[in-house]
């Protein structure tokens, strides 16, 4: 990691942290405080909250103070740990690993695991909402709202869910690829454009910013499918070998370490390549290229060894 990546992270991770809680969707039920220790349980501590930093860069590269996007960067990071609850779930992926310690369900049940999951998801729509009209942006609020339901919805996060338990046991097959990893490319979309859009920025700007999301959340995909079958659950904090485990295919199957490395590569450079003409030499675009470069860099150690 860059000494400038790294100061952005710690100027802003305490904030991110405090956001997060101030957010938290606690109920103040008497008998339901077994859903707020289950909400506790799977944000706190929870990993590199890579995608709240990524919403903050986005609300930097069109000209905005990056706290102005707190609300909406909070949303990215309840919207990814509710798809990994329910990822994680007996009649998902079934995983008992998650960030290092017991999957949420393996705590606390499946029901409170599908409810926990559920008030995250139900946050992220009103903290998007209320993003944009801290900001005086209410037109935005709307933007934000239609591109969160297109990124979860039946033709992303939710169909690529969908594609993928129906190919489990098939096989796959490379041309399938696409549409299971909706899962992380739409999530990457939004998570690229939320801060940004809660900040008024423009259709072309938004444009761009959204095309970079999907390139790189495809290329986090092909990394993940790498990290998948050539490291070990330790390492990884949840259970590998999840694709061969549900006879799924991957870009590892289908391209070989290398070439899919190249892959993910390709997708980056085109991506930062397209975020330079339309932003110019700002410093957060120099960030983004620092967090996607991340990325990549322990999949190229990793594809050389296995090639």
């Amino acid at each position: 990691m860059s000494e400038k990546l790294a100061a952005y992270i710690d100027t802003y991770r305490g904030e991110v942290e405090a956001a997060l809680t101030r957010h938290l969707p606690l109920s103040r039920q008497e008998r339901a405080v077994a859903l707020n220790e289950a909400l506790r349980y799977s944000l706190f501590p929870g990993g590199k909250r890579w995608r709240p930093i990524l919403a903050l860069l986005g609300a930097e590269v069109v000209g905005a103070d990056p706290r102005q996007a707190l609300p909406a960067a909070c949303a990215m990071e309840y919207l990814h740990t509710s798809s990994i609850i329910l990822d994680d779930l007996p009649a998902m992926d079934d995983a008992d690993l998650r960030r290092g310690r017991q999957s949420l369900h393996r705590v606390h049940g499946e029901s409170l695991a599908l409810l926990t999951a559920l008030a995250l998801l139900n946050q992220s729509y009103g903290l998007l909402v209320e993003a944009a009209l801290v900001n005086g942006c209410h037109e935005a609020g709307l933007r934000l709202v239609r591109e969160a339901v297109a990124s979860i919805g039946a033709d992303g996060m939710i169909g690529g869910q969908v594609v993928d338990l129906v190919l489990q046991g098939g096989g796959q097959g490379g041309e399938s690829l696409a549409s299971r990893n909706l899962k992380t490319t739409a999530l990457m979309r939004l998570t690229l454009v939320a801060g940004a859009l809660a900040c008024g920025t423009t259709p072309a700007e938004t444009a761009v910013l959204a095309r970079f999301g999907e390139d790189l959340g495809m290329a986090y995909q092909i990394c993940d499918d790498l990290l998948d079958e050539l490291a070990g659950s330790e390492a990884l904090g949840k259970p590998a070998r999840q694709d061969a485990r549900h006879a799924r295919s991957n870009y590892l199957v289908e391209f070989g370490a290398e070439t899919a490395h190249q892959m993910a590569s390709r997708l980056v450079e085109a991506g930062l390549a397209s975020l330079r003409q339309q932003f110019g030499p700002r410093p957060a675009i120099g960030l983004i290229e620092d967090a996607s470069r991340m990325i990549l860099g322990g999949m190229g150690h990793l594809a050389s060894v296995r090639g």
